[in-house]
């Protein structure tokens, strides 16, 4: 179990300080890996490219899985966000579709649930679309960061609504979770706790249900000097939005983060009421291809 929490944790630190490669080699190394392949690989490898390849449109449309009941079936572009949603600039715009995917929100609190005895298994999709928007190129620029992710997800009949219920059992359970690990500190690497604490921040915004998770975890100053040891404070945000059977995951990056202290982020930031009408928004857009439907 602590291999198990000490990846993940490096997973969350490393695609927080990810930068991306331009769009051309994305689209070069979407075609050789899927986005998760690539997201586990650049924890292990940090391999920046590998990471990127979440994200080209695959043409055509797949047979529905197995055993799947006769109903709405892939999740047209049109339910997704535009770049015109999003009150900062974006650039490219890069996304896939998948089959029977699991419904993830946050690999953390997966583990997290799981040492909690609660349901630790993700909820499978029917259908699911993604997306990634990027932050425009600038002049040089040799990488490029993200704006926002989203995962948009066609669940059986019945399943999104009580998932949105498990998920806020999940996050109740994990108010104070202790994980220990190594950390970066003045005097080398050096055991530490690290506490995490998932909490509901906002809910009902959006849509048939809607949260806003947020994420903190934090290491105790370091017993020998009494300051913060070099493993930052982590903030992370997760909005989750129900319309019918869809369910859809928004993380916002860069710029469009709100939920970092002041001083580690542009004085231009967007306020979280912003944040909270991209959910709107999605949701609106996501009448198109729910069931029932707005």
């Amino acid at each position: 179990m602590p291999d198990d929490v000490a990846l993940v944790e490096l997973l969350h630190r490393d695609l927080r300080n990810v930068t991306w490669p331009e769009p051309e080699a994305l689209r070069a190394a979407a075609r050789r890996r899927s986005r998760r392949s690539a997201a586990l690989a650049a924890v292990s490898v940090v391999v920046v490219a590998a990471l990127t390849a979440t994200l080209v449109d695959r043409a055509g449309a797949p047979p529905p899985p197995a055993g799947v009941v006769d109903g709405p079936g892939e999740i047209v572009t049109e339910a997704m966000l535009e770049p015109a949603d999003i009150p900062v600039a974006t650039g490219e715009r890069l996304g896939e579709t998948g089959l029977d995917e699991p419904v993830r929100v946050d690999d953390l609190l997966q583990v997290c649930a799981r040492e909690q005895g609660r349901p630790a298994e993700e909820p499978r999709s029917r259908y699911s679309r993604s997306q990634t928007l990027m932050e425009p190129p600038t002049e040089p620029a040799t990488t490029i960061g993200t704006v926002l992710t989203q995962d948009v997800y066609r669940m059986a009949p019945g399943a999104a609504g009580r998932f949105v219920a498990d998920l806020e059992g999940t996050v109740a359970a994990c108010g104070a979770w202790r994980t220990t690990g190594q950390v970066y500190t003045e005097r080398g690497m050096a055991g530490a706790e690290v506490v995490h604490r998932w909490y509901v921040a906002a809910s009902g915004f959006a849509g048939d249900q809607a949260l806003l998770l947020r994420h903190e975890a934090s290491v105790a100053p370091d017993e020998a000097t009494g300051r913060p040891p070099g493993y930052a404070p982590l903030f992370e945000d997760r909005l989750v939005v129900r319309v019918g059977d869809l369910v859809t995951v928004l993380i916002p990056s860069g710029r469009l983060r709100t939920d970092l202290p002041m001083g580690q982020v542009p004085e231009d930031r967007v306020t979280e009421e912003q944040v909270r009408q991209i959910a709107r928004v999605a949701a609106e857009r996501m009448c198109v291809a729910a069931n029932p439907g707005c």
